[in-house]
């Protein structure tokens, strides 16, 4: 009691102790460091070796090798990371074409599927406030969504490429799923009155039926794309 008295009543004391342990602290790391054991740096190249590989890497002619395309998944729980495909680079013109163009395929399917989930919101408060004229303009929305979904669903076959016996079970039912829902929308849009008839009317029984089922597949198959894109569980919170 009395030494805690005299640490109180002394500041530079109580500054002192401070000082020491801070420095203790500080110093246990390095020690640390310094007794453990360090991997030994890799040999230093010699500048005339290291010019020899390069210049060997420059002269090598891999035109005629197919590479592995590297594609990024989306980390998940089980794997996630980089992925390697087993698809070749193209080699003619038609190929890489038809390549690129199916790299456009994940930004181009974002409208159709919007634009769907557009038209059964306004559909949903047209019936809620029984007010037709919130869903008017859906034919319009409905042709644009069609017309979307028609040029996106090839471009999925060109990304993925035709059907191989070791295609996960998402990539098939996204492929399959992806291919049938273009004509699912031109359904829908088939069904639903032209503007100037909506704008007085509510939809149709079977369209509002329909409608229900395509979002509920259109969700499930945007699901399915990203998983095909990101890896499993990728919706793991």
């Amino acid at each position: 009691m009395n030494a805690m008295t005299n640490i109180a009543a002394r500041p530079w004391l109580a500054g002192m102790i401070g000082l020491v342990l801070a420095i203790g602290l500080a110093a246990s790391p390095v020690g640390a460091h310094e007794g453990g054991q360090h991997p030994a740096p890799a040999a230093a190249t010699a500048p005339g070796e290291t010019g020899k590989a390069a210049s060997d890497m420059a002269g090598m002619d891999l035109s005629g090798i197919d590479m592995p395309v590297t594609d990024m998944a989306w980390p998940s729980g089980e794997g996630g990371g980089m992925m390697m495909s087993n698809k070749p680079t193209p080699k003619t013109f038609e190929g890489r074409l038809m390549a690129w163009i199916g790299k456009w395929h994940p930004a181009v399917i974002h409208f159709p599927i919007a634009l769907l989930l557009t038209v059964a919101l306004l559909e949903f408060a047209a019936v809620v406030r029984r007010k037709p004229i919130y869903a008017a303009s859906n034919k319009i929305l409905l042709t644009v969504g069609v017309a979307g979904a028609f040029v996106a669903a090839p471009m999925g076959w060109f990304n993925a490429g035709l059907p191989m016996p070791d295609d996960s079970l998402a990539l098939t039912i996204h492929r399959w799923l992806g291919t049938a829902l273009p004509f699912l929308l031109l359904g829908l849009w088939y069904l639903k009155r032209p503007a100037d008839q909506a704008a007085v009317r509510l939809g149709s029984r079977g369209y509002e039926a329909l409608l229900v089922v395509a979002v509920v597949l259109i969700l499930v198959q945007a699901y399915f794309g990203a998983e095909v894109t990101h890896g499993a569980n990728h919706m793991m919170f």
